[in-house]
């Protein structure tokens, strides 16, 4: 049976034996995994995947159940199952599913290309990305990691309510990590690069030379003292305020009363230089939908605007709780998951300035190109943010020497409020993104602390 085919089949079976609401998602593709060291092929994993969710609600309680085999006998013990399970559920008002008509949409997520390059293609553009690591600087020794990963196929979702909508999507990924020596001192470097339509990567070359030099940059870092300084974040380690911000903007955190940002909407809670978006409808952005896992439209929802918060993230149980129109941010991992609250292409708004102005413009200060450990202790309710920091030390308005052993600390509120300086080089390399940019002052910890 076709996808299409099996999911009114399940929803006319599901709702014949006494289920009031039915949901069925539907995912098929394949995956690909490749991985290469000192020019070799070291790993290959390939795999097809076929499966199905389904929801069931039964006097507002709520099961759900999945199974990848698509015969008729299991497809019906599977909804015994989930008949079974919701009996056993608590009730809540709140369980019910979307009635919406997605809006139709193109939207270039798929490319075809993707499937039809040969392995050995893939297996030559990782050779040629570790070997221009490798040549980039007589100090890279070797490679760490150089891999890639594509996903391609086919999701569908489709409900007793009458929503009916399935796509197409691809994605495919390059990431490559390697270390750099120098009098018996090691530094890494990675770069990396998502994208759905394969022509739309970087070359190999450029990510490889980009790696290189990140890991060549900090060799000979030292500590500098305590104090307090402007820091500039590069964008590969900016991404992590946002990140730490992520957990107290999800709608599902402030309706449990366990965001930082639950009764804010409406303050400024960050320069005015900051605009924050979750844009799952951006043009060829890595992670652009035209549905959300639960069938509602995606958006391109302002959270943050010139510094004022101005909205939360939702999904569909989400947004009924807290009585908001739900945003179309619902995620799962695969048709084995439950729906939950998540991010799309979530990312800072560029700026006007320019990079390398940003550090003309700092007399004394931390450029900051590595972070590690950032994520320990992450809270919504909480918005302290401390990490250990390696970068280079900016003195004059010019980079003077690498700088590693040194910790950074404040909180998220503190750093958004404090941000003077926005650059205009925003790249979309994954799902959270962000241009560099700098805050006027942090407490910077050296081994004197």
């Amino acid at each position: 049976m076709s996808t299409k085919s099996v999911s009114k089949w399940l929803l006319e079976n599901l709702m014949s034996a006494g289920v009031q609401q039915a949901e069925v998602f539907m995912q098929e593709g394949s995956t690909l995994q490749l991985e290469v060291r000192e020019g070799k092929l070291e790993s290959i994993s390939q795999a097809q995947m076929a499966g199905v969710g389904i929801r069931s609600i039964v006097n507002q309680k709520l099961s759900f159940v999945h199974t990848s085999d698509f015969s008729k006998d299991v497809l019906k013990q599977t909804i015994k199952k989930a008949i079974s399970l919701a009996e056993q559920a608590s009730p809540s008002e709140f369980n019910k599913l979307p009635a919406e008509s997605p809006r139709k949409m193109v939207m270039e997520i798929f490319d075809p290309e993707i499937t039809s390059i040969s392995i050995k293609r893939k297996v030559e553009l990782l050779r040629e990305m570790e070997a221009a690591a490798l040549k980039h600087d007589p100090s890279v020794r070797r490679s760490e990691h150089v891999g890639y990963s594509e996903t391609s196929g086919t999701v569908g979702v489709f409900n007793t309510n009458g929503l009916s909508y399935s796509y197409d999507a691809s994605s495919c990924h390059l990431g490559v990590s390697v270390v750099a020596e120098r009098d018996g001192r090691m530094e890494t470097g990675y770069e990396e690069r998502t994208s759905c339509r394969f022509k739309r990567l970087p070359s190999p070359e450029e990510l490889g030379k980009e790696a290189a030099r990140r890991a060549v940059l900090l060799l000979g870092s030292r500590p500098v003292s305590s104090q307090k300084v402007p820091v500039v974040f590069d964008p590969q380690v900016g991404f992590t305020v946002l990140a730490a911000l992520a957990q107290a903007l999800r709608g599902d955190n402030v309706n449990r009363r366990m965001s930082y940002l639950g009764d804010r909407v409406g303050d400024k809670i960050a320069s005015e230089l900051v605009t924050i978006r979750d844009n799952g409808r951006l043009p060829q952005g890595p992670s652009s939908r035209p549905i959300d896992s639960e069938g509602v439209s995606t958006s391109d929802l302002v959270l943050v605007e010139k510094g004022v918060l101005k909205d939360f993230l939702y999904d569909y149980s989400s947004a009924l709780r807290a009585g908001k129109k739900p945003s179309g941010n619902a995620v799962r991992g695969s048709y084995r998951d439950l729906p939950q609250v998540g991010f799309s292409n979530y990312y800072m708004e560029k700026g006007s300035s320019k990079p390398q102005d940003i550090i003309k413009d700092t007399a004394n200060g931390l450029y900051v190109t590595k972070l590690a450990g950032w994520w320990l202790g992450l809270n919504p309710a909480s918005s302290d943010f401390s990490s250990a920091a390696s970068g280079l030390w900016i003195k004059n308005g010019e980079f003077s020497q690498p700088v590693s052993g040194v910790t950074i600390a404040s909180t998220v509120l503190d750093m958004l409020a404090a941000i003077d300086a926005v650059a205009d080089d925003l790249v979309f390399k994954g799902g959270i993104s962000c241009p560099t940019f700098r805050v006027k002052e942090m407490a910077l910890s050296g081994p004197d602390a």
